[in-house]
């Protein structure tokens, strides 16, 4: 198949089980996604930067947001509620209420940079214009994500030189599409990533789109930056001929991470601050320090060495499971059957093609990984976790699909080539029908 029907295919089939997970998946159960809503609905009205009032961080919003993020409260965290049609069609009727506006609460996605909701924001805007009301807003906000995201990934696969069905099949993961069909501002974040990551491999020579690119993703998560250093390495033709537009990329890359975790600093909120009438219904931990943690940090690195690779090591099978078979809030897994057969196919895929990289591109390309893994950790620690703690909670396999396709590009090698048609067709079958499985299951969750 042409690169171009690959990618044609892809999307096609992204597009299909994104557009039913979009209307599926109840109002609002999607990690963080009443916060990610409410974020995207002050940035569709040019408000770029959080309220902060009272020691508490979020935005003056139109009352029936609030309202309708309520009303769908109850399904998170219970097994046995559902959700009924009579609700649906309630939440469908309510009215914006543009008039009445109270000051609502998010403070983990109100310093997140407003440039990571724009497609979210575009969505609510359009549906604002055709006088939708918020049930529609949630829903346009999904779905506008979710075309950005396949335009991305599309992109991608097209300048992807090599290891393209292998690509695909991160991209139609059940997971993958999940998180995708949400209003999750990590989402143009992931397929930023994956654009560059291709880009720097296909040696395209529009470094102005590069930059661009690039000062997004670190803008909106600063732990992406090592991946600027894979355009050193990721075509040897260019290595030490011109080195100026990979170095620009750093520079830039870092200038933007640092501009906005400057703000995002001293916009944070820690719970042990927080206005104490409403810090308990937050996303916030108790005894979470930032300033005191890192302090630690750097004076025992050993210490959190250790705790972050114990805690890595015990989170492995749930990230394992989070990366292709997750949904919703809670602990909703695909069946570990399929879990298994996911995991199968993308171990298959990666024996069927070996990219044409040296040992020391193969190995950097680990290696940044693993950087990025210890960011990863050293951020949740000092994020999310009380001072001192003894482990790194929240890891979440969804934060490590932006390095995904390093990974692969780590690992893949060549030993199961004759037999890659075969593979081929065995994976995308089974990655089908593992998305009609997560189908089910969000049936089963949700409305059964």
């Amino acid at each position: 198949m042409t690169p171009a029907g690959l990618a044609k295919l892809w999307a096609g089939l992204a597009l299909l089980f994104g557009t039913v997970f979009v209307f599926t998946i109840p109002p609002f159960q999607s990690p963080d996604e009443p916060n990610h809503f409410l974020r995207a609905w002050q940035v569709s009205e040019g408000v770029w930067l959080s309220e902060m009032s009272d020691n508490r961080l979020g935005g003056t919003v139109p009352a029936s947001l609030v309202q309708l993020r309520d009303s769908f409260a109850y399904l998170k965290m219970d097994y046995e509620a559902r959700l009924t049609l009579p609700q649906l069609e309630t939440a469908h009727h309510l009215a914006l209420s543009g008039h009445q506006r109270v000051f609502a609460d998010f403070p983990n996605t109100a310093i997140y940079a407003p440039t990571a909701y724009l497609p979210q924001a575009a969505g609510i805007g359009l549906c604002r214009l055709a006088g939708a009301g918020p049930l529609a807003m949630l829903y346009g906000a999904r779905f506008a994500n979710l075309v950005v995201w396949i335009l991305l990934v599309w992109r991608a696969l097209l300048l992807m030189p090599f290891l393209r069905p292998l690509l695909a099949a991160l991209a139609l993961l059940p997971a993958s599409l999940v998180i995708a069909a949400s209003a999750n501002a990590d989402v143009i974040t992931n397929g930023l990533c994956w654009w560059l990551i291709a880009s720097f491999l296909a040696g395209m020579g529009k470094y102005h789109l590069q930059i661009a690119a690039f000062i997004l993703v670190c803008l909106h998560k600063l732990i992406v930056l090592p991946i600027a250093l894979f355009s050193f390495i990721s075509n040897a033709k260019r290595v030490g001929r011109n080195l100026l537009p990979a170095v620009l990329l750093l520079v830039v890359g870092f200038a933007a991470a640092l501009f906005w975790g400057q703000f995002a600093r001293a916009a944070f909120i820690p719970y042990d601050h927080y206005a104490p009438a409403y810090r308990d219904a937050q996303t916030l931990n108790e005894g979470v320090d930032p300033e005191r943690q890192l302090a630690r940090v750097a004076t025992h690195p050993f210490e959190f060495t250790g705790i972050a690779l114990r805690s890595a090591a015990r989170a492995l099978p749930s990230a394992a499971a989070h990366i292709v078979g997750k949904f919703g809030w809670e602990k909703n897994y695909l069946h570990p059957v399929w879990l298994a057969l996911l995991w199968l196919c993308l171990a298959a895929l990666v024996s069927t093609e070996s990219p044409p990289l040296g040992p020391f591109q193969r190995a950097a390309a680990g290696g940044i990984v693993a950087v990025y893994v210890f960011l990863f950790a050293l951020t949740m620690y000092a994020l999310w976790c009380p001072v001192g703690a003894t482990e790194v909670t929240n890891f979440q396999g969804r934060y490590f699909t932006p390095i995904l396709p390093l990974v692969m590009l780590a690992v893949a090698n060549g030993r199961l080539a004759a037999k890659a048609k075969v593979i081929r067709i065995c994976a995308a079958t089974v990655l089908i029908l593992g998305n009609l499985a997560i189908i089910a299951a969000i049936m089963q969750r949700y409305y059964w």
